[in-house]
C-alpha cells in the first residue's frame, strides 16, 4: 500500500525557537567581530570597558554574573554608577597610579615619622658633626648624612613631610569650602550676593598669593595654622571664581527651574543639585592646589616668612644648607627631591582625576546602547 502524503502539522515551536536562537547567536557573534574590529576603542581597558550586550557573547575580560554561565546573555541595566565608573577609569590611568603610589608613601612617612625616625628632628648627635666641624655625609649610621648642627637629615626630611602635608591638605580643604559656598551662593542667588562675593574673589585675585601672604606673614605671626589660612583663602578666591562659572550654567538647566517652579528653596536647590554637578571639579581643582601650597610653604619658609627654625620644613632645610652647596650638596639636593616628589604626587593624581571624573565618560551608556544595534 502506498503510503499518502505526511499530513501538514504545524511545526514544533521548540525547534524553530531553537533554530532561530541559533541564528542570532551566529548573527550575533559575527556582528560582534565587527564590531571589534572597527571599534575605535583600543584593545585592554576600552574593551573591557564597553560591556557588548549581544546574545551569547561575553566581551573580552568581562566578568561573568553570579549566576550566569559564560556566553550567556549579557544583563542590561547594570551599568556602573558615576563614582564606581570614575574609580576604574582612575586606576587604568597609569601616571595616575604612579601619582597616587606617591602620594600614600608620602602620607604614610609623615605618619609614621615617630616611629621610622632615627632620632628625633631637633636632636643634634654627639657624632652628627666630622672633627673639622662639617656635616657628615650619607653613611651607614646616618643614611642620609647630617646638617650643620649634626642633626639627622632623614628624621627631619620625615617630619618635615608632616608640615607640608598640613599646609597643602589644610589649605586645599579650606580653599574648597571656601570656592563651592562662595561660588554656588553668588552663581544661584545672583543680585547683591553675586556682586559682593565676587568682587571681593576678584580683589583677593588681583595680588599674586605669594606676595600677599608675603604681605600678610610678615604682621603676624608666622605658623602652620597662618600660612594654611592664607593660602586657602587665595585659592578658595579662585576656586570660587569656577564654581561661580559653572553656577551660572546650572541654574538654567531644566531640572533646576523644574526644582524653582516646585517650590523648592534656593537653599534646598543649591545642596542638593548644583553643588553635586560642581564636586567633580572642586576635587580635581583641590588635589592640584596641593601642590601648588607645598610649594608656597616651601618658598615661605625659604626666605624665612614660613616655618621658622628649630622646627623642620623643607623650605627652612634648603635655606640652611644652601652655604654648603659646593661641599655637602645632600643638604640642598635632598628636600628638594622630596618637594618635587610631593608636587608630582599630587599633580599626576589631580591629571588622573580630571580625566576620570570628566562628564564625557556618559560615552560608556552610549557605546553599549550602540552595541546592541
Amino acid at each position: 500500500m502506498t503510503e499518502g502524503p505526511a499530513p501538514n502539522h504545524p511545526p514544533d515551536e521548540g525547534v524553530t525557537a531553537t533554530a532561530a536562537d541559533a541564528d542570532t547567536r551566529r548573527g550575533g557573534a559575527v556582528g560582534g567581530d565587527l564590531r571589534r574590529a572597527f571599534s575605535p576603542f583600543k584593545p585592554g581597558a576600552d574593551a573591557t570597558r564597553v560591556a557588548v550586550a549581544v546574545v551569547g557573547e561575553t566581551a573580552p575580560g568581562q566578568e561573568v554574573a553570579p549566576g550566569q554561565e559564560a556566553g550567556a546573555p549579557a544583563v542590561l541595566g547594570t551599568e556602573r554608577g558615576y563614582w564606581r565608573t570614575a574609580w576604574y577609569e582612575f586606576r587604568h590611568d597609569r601616571l595616575g597610579m604612579v601619582g597616587l603610589v606617591f602620594v600614600v608613601l608620602l602620607i604614610l612617612a609623615a605618619i609614621l615619622a615617630p616611629l621610622i625616625a632615627p632620632y628625633s628632628p631637633n636632636y643634634q648627635v654627639p657624632t652628627g658633626l666630622t672633627a673639622a666641624g662639617n656635616p657628615r655625609p650619607p653613611s651607614s649610621h646616618f643614611l642620609l648624612g647630617t646638617d650643620p648642627l649634626g642633626r639627622d637629615e632623614l628624621s627631619r626630611l620625615l617630619f618635615g613631610a608632616r608640615i607640608s602635608l598640613v599646609v597643602g591638605l589644610g589649605s586645599a580643604a579650606l580653599g574648597g569650602v571656601l570656592g563651592l559656598v562662595l561660588g554656588g551662593v553668588a552663581g544661584l542667588f545672583g543680585g547683591f550676593a553675586d556682586k559682593l562675593l565676587m568682587r571681593l574673589a576678584d580683589v583677593i585675585l588681583s595680588f599674586p598669593i605669594l606676595l600677599l601672604a608675603t604681605a600678610v606673614l610678615a604682621v603676624t605671626q608666622p605658623g602652620v595654622g597662618s600660612i594654611s589660612i592664607i593660602i586657602g583663602v587665595g585659592f578658595g578666591a579662585y576656586l570660587g571664581r569656577v564654581v561661580y562659572t559653572q553656577a551660572l550654567t546650572l541654574r538654567e538647566r531644566d531640572f533646576v527651574l523644574a526644582a524653582r517652579t516646585a517650590g523648592v528653596s534656593r537653599a534646598r536647590i543649591l545642596a542638593r543639585h548644583i553643588l553635586p554637578h560642581v564636586l567633580p571639579s572642586v576635587i580635581v581643582f583641590s588635589t592640584l592646589g596641593v601642590a601648588t601650597a607645598i610649594q608656597l610653604e616651601a618658598a615661605l619658609s625659604y626666605v624665612g616668612l614660613g616655618i621658622h627654625p628649630p622646627t623642620a620644613s623643607w623650605g627652612n632645610m634648603i635655606a640652611d644648607g644652601q652655604n654648603y652647596m659646593t661641599t655637602d650638596v645632600w643638604l640642598v639636593l635632598l628636600p628638594g627631591i622630596a618637594i618635587i616628589i610631593a608636587m608630582l604626587g599630587f599633580s599626576l593624581v589631580g591629571d588622573g582625576l580630571r580625566d576620570a571624573l570628566d562628564p564625557t565618560l556618559e560615552r560608556t551608556v552610549q557605546v553599549k546602547l550602540g552595541a546592541l544595534g
